[in-house]
């Protein structure tokens, strides 16, 4: 079975923004730089003087670890470690909290959320909640984006593919945080269902050829979360449906040269193992478009497809959906 991990990020980028300049362009080194936040960033709104690194804070009535937390952009889990707190995390009025230190990335050229949590190994969702980002989550050149600590940051390890079957990691459960005592306990939030999603009226095949490996368990205990075609070096490979092209690179260990399209009504298709990508990030692509290039980039031996149809963050087997032959 394919571990979970985090890094699914990239294949669910679904409300990923498009990148700091409409142009790709070689992407500028990172900086990660340990100090307090500034003020007047672009959507990063100030944090009270008491919540910079090293500085104490006097917990009042009503407060509890996370809100303080999620008030000071930092995560529970460092600021109770650096508070030597343990769960349940029990904090009285009156009671000085020291803030734990900061890291932060500075957004580069090209950069948008989903590759920064990539880098990192974050998922995209944690990054925008600690940042007070929300979607369509556009970030500015120069932008400071706040990083969680090592000690509370929910990452994980991506396992490499077999050769021939491209599996892509799915996503793990985030832990849920233990409750906080409080000095008065605030009433629990209001939670409500998102409506539910439509598919595009059809999928159609990116690529004609023999399938070599189907949707599901395989041999040695393996998933593969797609199919995968045979194809000869250079055929063409055609979006699935019309979209907008999410992600198109070489950044996931296995996949070699990936495109990510997403769809109407939370859908996303994957097209890995390319050898050439014919199309950029945010660019918008036609049912049957070519967009890339059938190759043997990644974990695999020989020219194919490994393609993936996902309803949010749950692989849903190919065939269901597209035309039989």
């Amino acid at each position: 079975m394919v571990r979970a991990s985090a890094q699914w990020i990239v294949l669910i980028a679904l409300a990923a923004s498009l990148s700091a300049c409409a142009n790709r362009s070689p992407r500028d080194p990172a900086r990660v730089e340990y100090r307090t936040p500034s003020g007047g960033v672009a959507q990063t709104p100030s944090r009270p003087s008491s919540c910079s690194p090293g500085e104490r804070y006097t917990v009042r009535s009503g407060d509890t670890l996370s809100q303080i937390a999620e008030r000071c952009r930092v995560e529970t889990r460092s600021l109770a470690d650096a508070n030597g707190l343990n769960a349940p995390y029990h904090i009285v009025p009156g009671q000085e909290l020291v803030m734990p230190r900061a890291r932060v990335h500075v957004v580069a050229r090209g950069e948008n959320l989903y590759r920064i949590g990539l880098r990192y190994g974050i998922d995209y969702r944690e990054l925008a909640s600690i940042n007070n980002l929300y979607p369509p989550f556009e970030i500015e050149i120069g932008q400071e984006i706040l990083l969680p600590d090592a000690a509370g940051s929910r990452t994980a390890a991506v396992t490499p593919p077999p050769a021939t079957t491209v599996t892509t990691p799915t996503p793990r459960q985030t832990p849920s945080r233990p409750p906080a005592q409080t000095a008065t306990t605030p009433p629990p939030a209001q939670t409500t269902s998102p409506p539910a999603a439509t598919a595009p009226a059809s999928f159609q095949w990116p690529l004609e050829g023999e399938i070599i490996a189907r949707f599901g368990e395989q041999d040695g205990g393996r998933r593969n979360d797609g199919i995968n075609i045979r194809a000869a070096e250079g055929d063409s490979v055609r979006a699935a449906a019309a979209g907008t092209v999410v992600y198109a690179g070489n950044e996931l260990a296995g996949y070699g040269e990936l495109i990510l399209v997403r769809h109407d009504g939370g859908f996303v298709t994957a097209y890995a193992n390319n050898s050439r990508l014919r199309v950029r990030e945010g660019e918008q692509v036609q049912a049957g478009q070519i967009i890339a290039e059938a190759g043997s980039t990644g974990s695999v031996d020989s020219p194919q497809l490994h393609f993936e149809i996902r309803h949010g963050v749950t692989p849903e087997d190919p065939l269901r959906h597209l035309p039989r032959n």
